[in-house]
């Protein structure tokens, strides 16, 4: 045997191969030769994405008839946000416990609580109800989505990981896609409980495909060991930190003024917890929820800030242009989620190709350029749209915006992978979807309160003007499905659509700095080569 084929030799040339000096143990930087993962396990990956994205995108059509029917509009948001702060503060301590207890425990797990939550969802009577039944939906949701992805940088080497990451992301756009559609659909045709009832066997489903298809190596140890090394404190208050500053942030300007003593007090206190958990993870646990030593370094720093502001300009489309379509142009809900189409198609087929691409050219951080920058010159157009917008400008926006997104969404992710040690892989990886979670609710906060306010404004001068009517614009105001019902003279009727948009441009306009803010991060990204062969992420 040669020297060039000798064991030490080949242990030396995969370790050297990798783009980091993390410091770790020798034995930790080993990687596993390149292997074509099952195919069970791979199509088992694209169905759960699917159904994921399925379950997931609905929310765009259904939160504003299922406010309209407990006549609660103001509190619309909340059947969202209740939903995003649970999923948010969820995220990290899913990618840890799962490097603790394995994969597939904490999927199932993730299953299970979503199932709860959507059986509790479909059955709620009240808006409060409501709202906490699908806090307990985030808490699996969390889970589900995050466990998704660090499964496939398990299975996958980096390289071959962007053409997967494509494929699998391409199927949760496509069932995105149809799930705007088919919200619609329920809302129309039955109820928008039916949405939730759906959840169900898609529950079952995922257990199953993770139980029987999804194999991984389970760490070892006893469940006592595995109990003291899952960092309880840290999770404590970083879910703490996370709700009280979320809480702030959604009561911000539209429940609370920003200065009463809920929202400073959610604030301040938040603020503390959160200063105390950095302190705790790091000093105290041995295997931190977060580990903090991924800040220093530079991809990885700044995937999760992309991620903040990758989270905020996405969502935003989705949440605001059904109710547009509703309330402006005087939709069927089938319709309003069909406006969106635009943007979803072609973020299936730019995720697909720009994963292929990487693959094949071992380059990434073109790619999350070049749709930062789609992102923007997509999204900016919103603050043109009024009740003349033609269709080919509702399109065309959208279009270009997809393709951006489609670019990004899976790429950031990468960005961070690609830089972290193998065993940090889980760890960025949720950290990543928590940060896109946290850049969404904040934007669901801020362009909710810009809304909110600018509406409560043009609202009380309408009914200065049409004192007559001033029962009926409150009525609107709470239940905007109103709008097209009460016998309204047409300028009264005129007088609040124009309000709506108005309210609606106002929330677009304050979207446009988080599009800059993207571009300011992501362009700062340094190139760092994609490993050909697979890191060791489960010890």
């Amino acid at each position: 045997m040669s020297a060039a084929n000798t064991p030490e030799s080949s242990l030396q040339s995969m370790t050297s191969a990798s783009p980091l000096d993390s410091g770790e143990p020798l034995e930790a930087q080993i990687q596993h030769p390149t292997e074509k993962p099952p195919l069970l396990a791979s199509a088992s990956i694209c169905l759960l994405m699917f159904l994921i994205g399925l379950y997931t995108t609905m929310d765009a059509v259904l939160y504003v008839p299922i406010a309209n029917e407990f006549n609660s509009l103001p509190r619309a948001e909340w059947i969202i946000n209740g939903y995003l702060i649970t999923t948010t503060a969820m995220q990290p301590i899913y990618g840890k416990v799962s490097d603790i207890t394995g994969r597939s425990f904490a999927m199932v797990t993730a299953s299970s609580l979503l199932l709860i939550g959507s059986v509790l969802s479909a059955t709620a009577q009240s808006m409060n109800l409501l709202i906490f039944s699908r806090a307990i939906q985030g808490l699996g949701s969390a889970g589900l989505y995050t466990m998704v992805n660090i499964v496939i940088a398990d299975l996958y080497s980096e390289r071959m990981r962007g053409r997967f990451m494509g494929i699998a992301s391409g199927a949760w756009s496509l069932s995105s896609s149809g799930a705007v559609v088919l919200g619609g659909v329920i809302v129309q045709y039955s109820t928008w409980r039916v949405a939730f009832w759906i959840n169900v066997p898609i529950c079952v489903i995922a257990a199953v495909i993770v139980l029987s298809f999804i194999h991984l190596p389970v760490p070892p140890g006893t469940l006592r060991d595995k109990l003291r090394r899952i960092d309880f404190g840290g999770s404590l208050l970083s879910l703490l930190a996370i709700v009280l500053i979320l809480l702030a942030l959604s009561w911000g300007g539209r429940d609370y003024s920003w200065d009463s003593a809920a929202v400073v007090c959610c604030l301040v206190f938040g603020t503390l917890i959160l200063l105390l958990f950095i302190i705790y993870e790091n000093r105290v646990p041995l295997e931190p929820i977060v580990p903090l030593h991924l800040l220093r370094t530079r991809n990885v720093a700044l995937a999760f800030i992309g991620h903040l502001f990758f989270g905020a300009i996405t969502y935003a489309p989705l949440m605001f242009i059904p109710q547009w379509a509703l309330v402006v142009r005087n939709t069927t809900p089938i319709t309003s989620g069909l406006y969106t189409l635009p943007i979803t198609l072609t973020e299936f087929v730019a995720v697909v190709i720009s994963g292929l691409w990487v693959t094949r050219s071992g380059r990434y951080r073109e790619c999350v350029w070049l749709g930062s920058i789609l992102l923007l010159s997509g999204l900016t157009p919103l603050i043109l749209l009024d009740q003349e917008s033609s269709l080919g400008h509702i399109i065309g926006f959208q279009v270009i915006a997809g393709v951006g997104y489609g670019m990004c969404i899976q790429t950031l992710i990468l960005t961070a992978q690609a830089s972290a040690a193998g065993r940090d892989s889980a760890s960025a990886t949720s950290v990543c979807l928590f940060m896109r979670s946290l850049g969404a609710i904040l934007v669901v906060a801020v362009l909710s309160s810009v809304n909110g306010n600018r509406l409560e404004r043009e609202f009380a001068s309408i009914s200065k003007t049409y004192p007559d009517y001033a029962s009926d614009i409150a009525r609107v105001a709470e239940n905007q499905s109103l709008i097209h019902v009460l016998d309204l003279p047409p300028e009264v009727f005129d007088s609040l659509v124009n309000a709506f948009m108005v309210g609606m441009r106002a929330a677009f306009t304050a979207l446009i700095p988080f599009s800059v803010l993207f571009i300011a991060t992501v362009v700062w990204i340094k190139r760092e080569p994609l490993q050909t062969t697979r890191k060791v992420t489960i010890e």
